[in-house]
């Protein structure tokens, strides 16, 4: 089963995941497999931990040991391998992988005409000199396309499939823009190239397995995720495979518990920002700005089946700076105001965008 545990601090989720790992497994030998996005959230969670788990009544004296924390990346990504017969450590289509084969791929098509957009960024257009200054760039370019490409594969899976059976869509339906259709050609040679299934065509099939067989993976009954402020639609569809044969528990921060009650009501999943129906829904403009992540994390959420648990917070209004790794969020941030207007939403950020654009 998934469990989504959130709450407005994050001293409320420490507590829950304490309680949650103080319950002894069957195996006492047994690892508990928390993941964590960083090294230092690691490190946060185990000074932490040890002041709960095996601690006397009343004292602060316990330990934290027999614990993993891997990346959430790699937790899902050696399920999917193990579940696709292919070692995590030497797949082909990790990015620092697979920059190597599309630079081969780019070097046998780059004069083509459809990569006439790509070659004049390269400084390599056909009929015309070569610019030493951006041939110098190949490399990072080149590095650019391949982490978009595994970006793809994780939070647009539907948009990779197509591009695979040779359909230049968005995943959604809609046709590319024409000065974005270079990239789903480029996937598909790339593809032919490697000749091993990529992450999104394998993730089905992985999945499918991990649902009928949970023996197929060494892990405990029992896994943590903490602190995710993202979840990629591929990471969720693994988790909900896991959580058939296995309890997978998930702790997020988010500020609003009125805003998630608003956000049950959404309707199927939203695929573009600019088609977002829930963007307008926070009435405080500073909710509106920092709650950006953990709104768009329960629209994610919401596409698969799973256990709600909320931790309120005792003293909302307060906080202790010893104990507590995050600022306290205002009442007024935390229950939107009906009196405010959307007006007041906080101005967005412009960022350059970067080249070549991501679909």
């Amino acid at each position: 089963m998934l469990h989504v545990h959130r709450a407005e601090r994050a001293d409320a989720l420490i507590a829950a995941l304490a309680d949650l790992l103080a319950v002894a497994p069957d195996d006492p030998f047994a690892p508990e497999v928390v993941a964590v996005p960083t090294r230092g959230m690691e490190r946060w969670l185990t000074q932490r931990l040890s002041g709960r788990l095996g601690a006397a009544p009343g004292r602060t004296d316990g330990v934290c040991a027999n614990v993993e924390f891997p990346s959430p990346r790699r937790l899902v990504g050696d399920a999917v391998a193990t579940a696709s017969g292919i070692d995590a450590a030497s797949d082909p289509w990790l990015p620092e992988r697979s920059v190597w084969a599309l630079l081969d791929v780019l070097e046998g098509c780059l004069h083509e005409p459809w990569l006439h957009a790509l070659a004049s960024h390269l400084g390599t257009p056909a009929g015309e000199d070569p610019d030493p200054d951006r041939r110098a760039r190949r490399f990072a370019v080149v590095r650019h396309l391949a982490d978009l490409f595994d970006r793809y594969a994780l939070h647009r899976p539907e948009m990779v499939r197509a591009w695979a059976a040779g359909r230049d869509e968005d995943g959604t339906g809609r046709r590319l823009r024409a000065d974005l259709g270079w990239q789903a050609e480029l996937f598909r040679r790339l593809r032919a190239h490697i000749a091993v299934p990529d992450p999104a065509e394998r993730a089905e099939g992985a999945c499918a397995r991990l649902r009928g067989d949970g023996s197929l993976l060494t892990l405990p009954d029992r896994l943590s995720l903490f602190g995710l402020t993202r979840l990629p639609a591929g990471h969720l569809r693994v988790l909900g495979a896991l959580a058939v044969t296995r309890d997978v528990h998930l702790f997020t921060l988010h500020p609003s518990p009125v805003l998630w009650d608003r956000l049950r009501n959404t309707l199927g999943p939203v695929i573009h920002r600019r088609d977002d129906p829930t963007a307008n829904l926070p009435e405080n403009g500073l909710l509106a700005s920092w709650g950006h992540d953990a709104r768009e994390m329960q629209l994610v959420l919401a596409t698969a089946p799973h256990a709600d648990h909320h931790h309120p917070v005792a003293d909302p209004a307060g906080t202790n700076a010893s104990t507590s790794a995050m600022p306290t969020t205002s009442p007024s941030v935390a229950r939107p105001r009906s009196t405010q207007t959307t007006s007041s939403a906080a101005p967005t950020r412009s960022r350059r965008a970067a080249a070549p654009e991501a679909c």
